[in-house]
């Protein structure tokens, strides 16, 4: 093969290789939709063995948290969904960071003013105001009147040249745009808009530009974004065939809603990703399965069964993706963490615990073996337990800590001599059921309200595990400390 039969070669091969990206910006929490798309992305790839690109737009500077992009590497960390090429992770396609690349979106907006479809608008911000409120009495969409777009090539550069403020704006015809969308088939949109503003006064491209710029210039064979982008994606073409480009295949998503007819609220905080690992200390695979919980884009989907991130990799079918919306459902996110904690070996785990005190700051950090009998006790003895929260901040806490206040003790057992209850519990050799029946006895009280005592002297609360496992979990020792405490608390 000839040297130029091979560059050809090569870049049909380049051209069928899948790549996608998840394109955040850096304007506050990311969303839980954030992360489904970023999850889908990362699947198709990894199926396809393609590359996974994180690009951030942060041409929003209004809206721009400093501290954004740290949280974004953190999530898809957390998750394990590591990019391939990034503003971290370099490439061969980047800077990953729109506002590195006002150049690349300079030149494509100038380009289409030479080829005719776009003009420099000069117009002061209280003109279009003006327009707008007209507009809005006449009932009618607000549109701009193009007076810019009236303007010779010679006199809009020449006015541009003296300095004069402008934007640059797409013209906007009013037409059909018809085109195919992996998950919904063939979207047919009327775009009857003014004429949008593709680069701003400051230099900055807006979404609609930067996003087609960039999705070219990275060779993107695949758009996976959420549906509320669907409405946009008209204009996109359009701008596709300005520039006289092929655009590449678009997969919208379904969305992610609270119930059957109620969407997500931003005021919701499981909208976010930071609540799950931070507030409910959610396991990432749990989160990762209720992601794809109504079996969109996986084979042979399997409602009873809890995924690895490698089987989602393995049973990925882009074709399977289907436009029923996911329901956030809290009783299935419970289930899969249940099962995240039932399947995962202590090795992960311990980090995690370990973090999640550091976090709280109201615990020493134990020894690893301590943490170890803590995760065995919970896999044999609670069934329920999924979220690390409640070793914090939960019915668990007591794992960590000793009682400090005997208030709920004295409020509950109110005439009763806890003292030398105590003190008599204080010298046995063992705990049970049977010993614990005769300090009862003696004391004219059930066996249950005498467990009680124990129960809150040992962990604090009326709830918890049977008195045999505190004392199996705890050893006689331990139990006596406790018993101490609460005795000088008293």
């Amino acid at each position: 093969m000839s040297s130029d039969g091979m560059r050809g070669f090569q870049i049909m091969k380049a051209l069928e290789k899948v790549r996608v990206r998840f394109a955040p910006s850096p304007t506050g929490h990311l969303h839980i939709g954030g992360l489904r798309t970023a999850l889908f992305n990362y699947l198709f790839a990894k199926k396809h063995s393609g590359d996974f690109v994180l690009r951030i737009e942060d041409t929003d500077r209004a809206r721009f948290v400093d501290d954004a992009q740290d949280k974004i590497y953190e999530a898809l960390h957390y998750y394990k969904l590591t990019p391939d090429e990034g503003p971290r992770e370099g490439g061969n396609y980047g800077p990953y960071e729109q506002s590195k690349r006002l150049d690349h979106y300079q030149q494509a907006a100038h380009h289409l003013i030479d080829s005719g479809h776009a003009y420099r608008c000069f117009c002061p911000e209280n003109r279009l105001e003006l327009l707008r409120k007209t507009a809005e009495k006449r009932g009618e969409i607000p549109k701009y009147d193009r007076k810019c777009a009236n303007l010779s090539l010679e006199n809009a550069k020449a006015m541009a040249d003296n300095g004069e403020s402008f934007v640059i704006r797409f013209k906007l015809d009013k037409q059909n745009v018809q085109f195919q969308d992996e998950v919904f088939g063939t979207v047919n949109q009327c775009i009857d808009e003014s004429d949008p503003v593709l680069l701003k006064s400051d230099g900055f491209p807006t979404y609609h530009l930067a996003n087609v710029i960039d999705d070219r210039k990275m060779e993107i064979s695949h758009v996976i974004r959420g549906m509320e982008w669907l409405s946009s994606t008209g204009k996109h073409q359009i701008l596709y065939r300005a520039f006289n480009w092929t655009p590449p295949k678009f997969v919208h998503l379904s969305l992610i809603m609270r119930t059957a007819t109620k969407k997500l609220s931003k005021r919701d905080k499981d909208a976010f990703v930071a609540y799950y690992s931070d507030q409910l200390g959610a396991l990432p695979e749990a989160v990762l399965n209720l992601m794809i919980r109504n079996g969109s884009g996986i084979r042979d989907f399997d409602a009873d069964h809890f995924y690895s991130l490698q089987e989602m990799k393995e049973q990925f079918d882009l074709s399977l993706l289907g436009r029923r919306n996911l329901l956030l459902d809290h009783d299935s996110l419970q289930k899969y963490s249940r099962m995240a904690f039932k399947s995962a070996d202590f090795e992960s785990l311990y980090p995690r615990i370990v973090d999640l005190l550091k976090k709280d700051g109201k615990f020493e950090i134990p020894e690893k073996e301590h943490i170890r009998r803590i995760v065995s006790f919970l896999n044999s003895k609670e069934e329920n337990f999924g979220f690390l929260s409640s070793l914090t901040s939960g019915e668990f806490n007591w794992f960590f800590s000793r009682p400090r206040s005997a208030q709920l003790l004295l409020d509950s057992h109110q005439n009763v001599d806890l003292k030398q209850i105590i003190k008599e519990l204080l010298k046995l050799e063992t705990c049970n059921s049977e010993t614990l029946g005769e300090v009862a006895t003696r004391h004219q009280l059930t066996l249950a309200k005498t467990m009680g005592i124990v129960r809150i002297s040992l962990i604090g609360s009326k709830k918890g595990p049977p008195i045999s496992e505190l004392v199996e979990f705890f050893g006689m020792e331990e139990c006596r400390k406790r018993l101490e405490i609460m005795l000088t608390l008293l």
